[in-house]
């Protein structure tokens, strides 16, 4: 009884709140110096700057902007929420003929943790459809030595992928341009009737299906990879700003 006396529900909710702002700031800050360079770490900083910032000056601030500040959490929560449990629903059967690997960020010559879980699964793939042409699709970054799409074909022929089934899509720089490219060279190789599933992690299978389809690859099947959990929020994040960019911008 003492205890509940004591208790004020009001200061540890926001002394909870303020722990919340503060973790995630600092886990932006730690992937500045672990990951090449994105939007996604800034934005991940940001978010937790919000937090914290509503909390310290939420007895200060106009009704207005507080209630701005709670809906913009909620939004973006229900935003990367859906992502995520969109992109975990996988639908491939194994019998596609082709599989494209969206690429990411390679350090130097070396895929990096996020590229590697693509790998992964397309080497798990492989092993169910040994058949399947697999597209590795990734340009050059300024912060890579190699393009992505070299770095794929190394690590899964290290990994048992025969080089024979790997094919390189070098040209590609965003999400669209892997599918349009990756087709071109689809087309060329198996002609108008394939069927083809595509590889990236959960939270990027949503915008990925939407690029396939503009691409002209219509009822791509996908299947994700769970994203590492130092790198979630930020991906998710940087996601649910593509996301809105391409609704406005297509």
């Amino acid at each position: 009884m003492i205890f509940l006396k004591n208790f004020n529900f009001v200061k540890t909710v926001k002394s909870v709140f303020l722990s919340i702002g503060i973790f995630i700031s600092l886990i932006g800050i730690a992937l500045l110096f672990v990951s090449n360079f994105n939007i996604g770490n800034f934005l991940t900083i940001f978010f937790g700057l919000i937090i914290v910032l509503l909390v310290i000056f939420w007895s200060k601030l106009a009704k207005s902007l507080k209630t701005l500040g709670i809906a913009v959490l909620i939004l973006v929560t229900v935003m990367t929420s859906s992502l995520i449990i969109y992109g975990k629903n996988d639908t491939a059967t194994y019998n596609e003929n082709a599989v494209i690997v969206l690429g990411a960020a390679v350090h130097g010559t070396t895929p990096s943790l996020t590229l590697k879980r693509r790998l992964d699964k397309t080497v798990e793939f492989y092993k169910n459809n040994t058949d399947a042409v697999i597209v590795v699709s990734g340009g050059k970054g300024a912060q890579e030595d190699i393009s992505e799409a070299e770095a794929m074909k190394i690590y899964l022929t290290e990994h048992g992928v025969p080089e024979k089934n790997i094919i390189k899509e070098e040209k590609a720089t965003s999400t669209f341009e892997n599918f349009e490219y990756s087709k071109q060279i689809l087309d060329e190789k198996l002609g108008e009737n394939y069927t083809v599933s595509f590889i990236t992690n959960e939270y990027h299978i949503f915008r990925a299906k939407l690029c396939a389809e503009a691409a002209g690859i219509e009822n791509a099947t996908h299947y994700h990879c769970n994203t590492n959990l130092s790198y979630l929020l930020s991906g998710v994040l940087r996601e649910c700003l593509a996301v809105v960019k391409y609704f406005i911008f297509k």
